[in-house]
């Protein structure tokens, strides 16, 4: 009893000095730099919930602090500062923003983030730093070479979309095109419209454990781009402007106007007659020289002091190399990014507006300027169409029109006005801080119109079908697209001692609907050509997809991770009875360098172990209701009812079983680290499984009333390694040099098939030079073994019998090489010299892709030149030279041509004004550079590097661009 007296008294006569000890604390927190207020900052004392916020002028009275107790400021974008309590009665904390150096890289992940150490899958980060430099007008453009696995085909065309592909694709015949996501919002396309100056980077989900969770659109692999956010700083000013001078890099060799005269004369001596007086490079006649010009404005600050906010207006003018071609893009984005509640309420909202015109130029202009007779003139006054050069016999045009005609004749314009945004709210509840709601509201709408307008007098607008023989066109055509999704997740995080767990659940909602209208030829109308009858507005039946998805992430004493993916989804594209899918995904990573026998390493930064499988799906077959029993009404044909003729309507093909395509994929890598991290390296081995792939298979007698139709049958399997690697390798005061390198190698093969040696790549009257055939690449050419001379010249109609039958004929066809590249790599190195220039250059190089030479096989022989059918000659590529056909040799396997290159896609220099300006609070950059700079190649054609699945037609050339800009910020 004594005892206890005696503690009661000691705690009585401590009271007081306890109570005393206890005080408020006041001040200001202001930024380190600028030496401004900063509003909002959380101040809260560690290990208790007693916490505030700074107001509007970053004041503070933080009360019942005791003596010893420690205060932590935080604020994002800042370093947090902990000062301890000494019973100070004012005090004024200066936070530092956060270095990009020092900060946690952060990953974007389906529905999420994570940072990049903790990362499972097969996931790769391209930031800013990372982005191509130079003159770059679209998304693609940043991304081009830039990450192992990816491989982007852009076009020269103003304004096209690029082709992308991760690790090679899945699928025959539906889209190989990667899911775009853009903060949150999948989008349909249309990289065109969105302007690259908004982009902050791109996360590149590439296997399946990182896409399982978007189920029916993964299977491709996920783009998530994220846009440029708002800040809590003071009013900032960012201006980007360039101008580029673009010119032909390469034109197609053809013979000169004097060698072509001794040819005709030569190969065609009866048609010498024909010869004009005029020596014409019909290639200089369409390509000229343009200007590129590219103007963006940002202002960036806190509005209101409480809504970090971003506005970035923008304007491309980009006129193509190819007379007449021009896109022309203006654009305004907008972005909030307001919290409430002590950051327990967070709003990203995003808005995004753009116009875009477009020109298409007459690409059939760039055939005939290869094929044009270069010893005529490009006008004749004497001419009926419009004044220009043309071929007439027996009073009708014939062969080769005019190239210039075409591009001048012909204006084919289109308008889009496009709107994509999201909305996304996070609340953080009160009651369980560890749980967290989040709703995504997005839209994206796309609104066009456009028409097409021939000169009657022209000879395109010629038509020996009505009494008025020069008649012209004109059409008009619009589209009405809109795309809404909705998705809400519950996101629960915490930690229980060694062990932490992140768990989300939601729902998804998303809606697709398409209109279009086109007019057909309205100067056809009322003159008995039935023109009438294509005008048409169509509304597609639209797509919805709806899904259930989950995620497990548990992460144990920060060494070893698990990620669990699951998602049912549900499409209209394929049957109800196959409607809804499920689709898992599993991963798991090892932090190797957490280890007691590597963590006090010197040779290791990091060594991660990542292995993981999953299941992803396709439903985009382009029909939208392949499976539905549905007539359609013909336009010419009719059924007699008496006196009275009716358009008959006829029953569609349908597949009531159709059901998803479903892809299974592996992937193990390792992340590696040296040097302080300064040398990063990772690499991954994949592998693949396609199954129940779509394909147009013959249908049997009376089945599905169809005689071809969509069916899942046949496999497609790939395979493997990616492999990045980036590399401080210099930082000095006077030189710093990056290197960011990556490499590929990838095999696609199909492994099962409803019809072995499946027919593709038609080049005319019933031939083909591709096929799809089991144990192959798809598109994988298959051809006829060339026969030479002993000076190695290819003798005409002459082909290896291969099977020995004595016989020339389809079964002595072999298969020879594939368009599809063995292995990619990229490369940029980047740095500065002199403290103030700054550098960079991109390479890009593939191996083991051939292309089918379509530009000579169609045009270099005799059968052209000396055209009898139309009774008229044509200029010829100079391979007519060194193979003298006189027919066409399609199927020979003298036109595929290795196709591996290595290409400088751009360099540029830069000069920044830091002695000028003498302070940090303003910047400018003046630079200078090349696109297109260099390609590196044994194939003799335009471009190495082209569409189509392989074959070479005649292409919109790539400028080479000459560039001169500035960046200025304050």
């Amino acid at each position: 009893m004594k005892t206890i007296y005696n503690k009661l008294l000691f705690l009585l006569l401590f009271l007081p000095f306890s109570v005393l000890a206890q005080g408020t604390l006041g001040g200001t927190v202001l930024d380190s730099k600028t030496n401004q207020p900063i509003p909002g900052v959380n101040i809260v004392i560690q290990g208790s919930t007693n916490g505030m916020q700074t107001d509007f002028d970053g004041k503070f009275k933080l009360p019942k602090v005791n003596i010893g107790d420690k205060i932590v400021f935080s604020f994002i974008g800042y370093t947090s500062q902990t000062v301890v309590f000494n019973n100070q009665q004012t005090l004024t904390v200066n936070l530092a923003e956060e270095s990009n150096e020092l900060k946690e890289v952060v990953v974007q992940v389906g529905y999420g983030s994570v940072k990049k150490k903790d990362a499972t899958g097969a996931v790769a980060l391209i930031t800013a730093k990372d982005f191509n430099k130079g003159a770059i007008v679209s998304v693609d453009g940043l991304l081009n070479g830039r990450a192992a696995g990816v491989v982007v085909t852009s076009s020269g065309t103003p304004g096209n979309d690029p082709v992308i592909r991760i690790r090679g694709g899945s699928s025959l015949l539906a889209s190989n095109d990667p899911l775009i996501v853009v903060d949150g919002l999948p989008i349909d396309g249309g990289l065109s419209a969105i302007n690259p100056n908004d982009i902050e980077s791109f996360s590149i989900l590439k296997d399946a454990s990182a896409t399982a969770i978007y189920g029916n659109r993964g299977s491709n692999g996920v783009i998530l781009i994220t846009t440029k956010k708002g800040s809590k700083k003071d009013l900032q000013v960012s201006f980007n402007s360039f101008t580029t001078l673009n010119t032909l890099a390469k034109k197609v060799d053809v013979y000169s106007a004097d060698e072509y005269r001794v040819l005709i004369n030569e190969k065609a001596p009866l048609k010498a007659n024909l010869l004009g007086k005029s020596n014409t490079d019909w290639q200089n006649e369409i390509f000229s020289n343009s200007l590129t010009s590219d103007i963006n404005l940002s202002v960036m600050g806190n509005l209101f002091k409480t809504v970090p906010s971003r506005l970035t207006i923008g304007n491309t003018d980009n006129s193509g190399i190819l007379k007449t071609s021009n896109f022309k893009r203006s654009t305004a984005s907008i972005a909030l990014n307001p919290s409430f509640f002590d950051n327990h309420l967070k709003f990203n909202i995003t808005g995004n507006y753009s116009y875009t015109f477009r020109q298409n130029a007459d690409e059939g202009a760039i055939g005939s300027a290869i094929s044009y007779d270069p010893t005529q003139s490009v006008y004749n006054p004497n001419s009926i169409f419009a004044g220009y050069t043309e071929w007439v016999v027996g009073g009708l045009p014939k062969g080769t029109a005019n190239p210039v005609s075409l591009l001048n004749e012909k204006r084919n314009v289109g308008n889009q006005f496009r709107f994509f945004g999201n909305i996304n709210i996070d609340y953080k509840f009160h009651f369980l801080p560890e749980l967290r709601a989040i709703v995504n509201a997005g839209m994206d709408k796309q609104d066009g119109d456009g028409s097409v307008t021939v000169n009657p007098l022209s000879r395109s607008g010629f038509n020996n079908n009505v009494p008025n023989k020069q008649i012209g066109s004109y059409s008009e055509t619009w589209y009405h697209n809109k795309n809404e999704n909705l998705n809400a997740q519950l996101n629960y995080t915490k930690a229980f001692g060694k062990l932490n767990v992140d768990l989300l659940a939601g729902y998804e909602y998303q809606q697709f609907d398409w209109q279009n209208y086109y007019s057909g030829n309205k100067n056809l109308f009322g003159l008995g050509q039935n023109e009438e009858a294509n005008e048409d507005v169509y509304t597609d039946p639209g797509n919805n997809l709806q899904a259930f998805f989950g995620r497990l992430n548990l992460g144990y004493n920060d060494k070893y991770l698990l990620t669990v993916n699951f998602r049912r989804d549900g499409s209209t594209r394929v049957s109800p009875v196959n409607k809804w899918a499920n689709f898992p995904g599993v991963a798991f990573a090892w932090k190797i360098k957490e280890e007691s026998f590597l963590k006090d390493s010197k040779t290791f930064s990091d060594l991660k172990l990542r292995l993981s499988y999953g299941e992803t799906g396709q439903q985009n077959l382009g029909s939208s209701l392949a499976w539905i029993k549905k007539y359609s009404t013909s336009n010419n044909n009719y059924y007699q009812f008496g006196n009275e003729f009716v358009l008959i309507s006829k029953p569609d093909g349908y597949n009531e079983s159709l059901k998803w395509e479903r892809s299974a994929k592996y992937n193990a890598g390792l992340d590696v680290a040296f040097i302080d991290n300064r040398l990063k390296a990772s690499i991954d081995a994949y592998f693949s499984q396609t199954n129940d792939l779509f394909a147009n298979t013959k249908l049997g007698a009376l089945q599905n009333l169809g005689v071809y139709g969509p069916t899942n049958i046949g496999s497609l399997e790939s395979r493997g390694i990616d492999f990045g690697l980036n590399f401080d390798a210099f930082q000095k005061d006077n030189f710093t040099l990056g290197i960011n390198y990556n490499l590929t190698y990838n095999k696609i093969e199909i492994t099962d098939l409803a019809t072995d040696n499946d027919p593709q790549g038609g080049v005319g009257l019933g031939a083909f030079i591709q096929t799809h055939t089991i144990g192959l690449s798809p598109f994988s050419f298959r051809v006829y073994e060339q026969v030479y001379t002993p000076e190695g010249k290819p003798i005409e109609g002459v082909f290896v019998d291969r099977n020995g039958d004595g016989k020339i004929d389809s079964s002595d066809q072999y298969n020879y090489h594939k368009p599809q590249a063995d292995v990619t790599m990229g490369l940029m190195l980047n740095g500065t010299f002199y403290k103030n220039w700054d550098y960079s250059m991109a390479w890009r190089a593939s191996f083991g892709n051939y292309v089918y030479d379509d530009v000579n096989a169609s045009r270099a022989f005799l059968g052209t030149i000396n055209d009898t059918f139309n009774q008229t000659i044509n200029n010829s590529p100079v391979d007519y030279s060194n193979t003298s056909f006189i027919a066409a040799s399609k199927q020979s396997d003298y036109y595929i041509k290795d196709a591996t290159f290595l290409k400088l896609d751009n360099i540029t220099l830069g000069y920044n004004f830091k002695s000028v300006l003498n302070t940090d609070k303003y910047s400018l950059r003046m630079y200078t550079g090349v696109q297109n700079v260099l390609t590196i190649t044994d194939y003799k054609g335009i471009d190495p590097e082209v569409f189509n699945n392989g074959i070479d037609g005649t292409i919109f050339p790539r400028a080479r661009m000459y560039m001169l800009g500035v960046n200025a910020n304050f």
